[in-house]
């Protein structure tokens, strides 16, 4: 594990980020950290975190080892959907087959029902919220590809964004062969965030979902796997849970600290449900007590505003 300190720097545009991604403008610093006398010790297997966008590496744990990452996949597979089948009107119906049934085999329980309708919208929802993994091949099967196709379009995606050792056999994360390291992935986080649609799913904590079939409508509510929704001091930009019982349990956050400033991190392989979230909570717990002593002795009457 390393620890890297660095200057603070003005909020520049930069290629690591868009400028129209969610967190872009909403700070006009990046974190800066004087060399800590103690780091925060969590209980993941790897681990990473980035401040955004400038792409400063402010804490890793074994970044760079190649592990399954779950339902993290769901990620790419929404990035790959929004970037390739733009055409779909979101609030289009699409109804559920065998197919989204098999593709999802050996996941957890599912409310999207086969013969049942859904709008696609409440598919990335079911998909990024729950987790559903009939959500995505359902998607997937709605912008007229199979399997080979969608999943071609992810490792050309990863390859496109630079990501040597990440690659995907299946857009759910059912596979231990839905591999990635967590530095890798802490850029797919970002990826995400570029899409509205993406982001304010994943800030939703809870919503009803809808099917539709001959002529009658069935309701149910969605609630994110993300516990750390609805907390006062965790501002999400947006998040991902996963869990296989090889990967273990997995989450990326993107997130705002105190003083505005955004932070993306990944936690991989915790052995806990909840550790995942003890991990973050430790991590934010730790940079906020940073950012605080540096900018209340800074003299940054602009950075101090901004931290309101």
């Amino acid at each position: 594990m390393t620890i890297r300190s660095f200057s603070t720097c003005l909020l520049l545009l930069s290629s690591f980020v868009s400028e129209g991604s969610a967190f872009a403008s909403k700070s006009k610093f990046d974190i800066s950290l004087k060399k800590p006398d103690k780091t925060p010790k969590i209980s993941s297997q790897s681990a990473i975190v980035v401040s955004v966008p400038m792409g400063q590496v402010i804490y890793e744990k074994d970044a760079d080892e190649r592990r399954p990452i779950a339902s993290l996949s769901k990620l790419m597979s929404a990035i790959v959907y929004m970037e390739n089948c733009s055409k779909n009107d979101l609030d289009g119906l699409h109804e559920m087959s065998t197919k989204n049934r098999e593709l999802a085999k050996g996941g957890d329980k599912t409310h999207l029902t086969t013969g049942w309708s859904y709008s696609r919208r409440d598919l990335l929802k079911a998909a990024l919220m729950r987790s559903d993994n009939r959500a995505l091949p359902a998607l997937m099967e709605s912008c007229g590809m199979i399997l080979q196709e969608f999943v071609l379009l992810m490792n050309t995606k990863a390859a496109q964004m630079g990501l040597k050792e990440t690659n995907f056999v299946e857009p759910t994360g059912l596979s231990k062969y839905n591999v990635s390291t967590a530095r890798e992935y802490s850029r797919v986080m970002i990826e995400a965030t570029k899409f509205p649609v993406l982001t304010e799913i994943m800030q939703t904590k809870k919503d009803v979902i809808i099917g539709y079939k001959n002529g009658k409508a069935k309701r149910f509510e969605a609630r994110s796997t993300n516990y750390l929704l609805g907390r006062r001091n965790v501002d999400v930009v947006g998040a991902k849970t996963g869990y296989t019982d090889i990967a273990r349990y997995c989450f990326t956050i993107l997130n705002r600290l105190v003083d505005n400033s955004a932070v993306t991190m990944v936690f991989l392989g915790a052995e806990g449900k909840h550790t995942r979230f003890g991990d973050f909570s430790r991590i934010q717990t730790w940079l906020n007590s940073k950012v605080t002593k540096f900018f209340a002795h800074s003299g940054d009457s602009e950075s101090k505003a901004d931290g309101s």
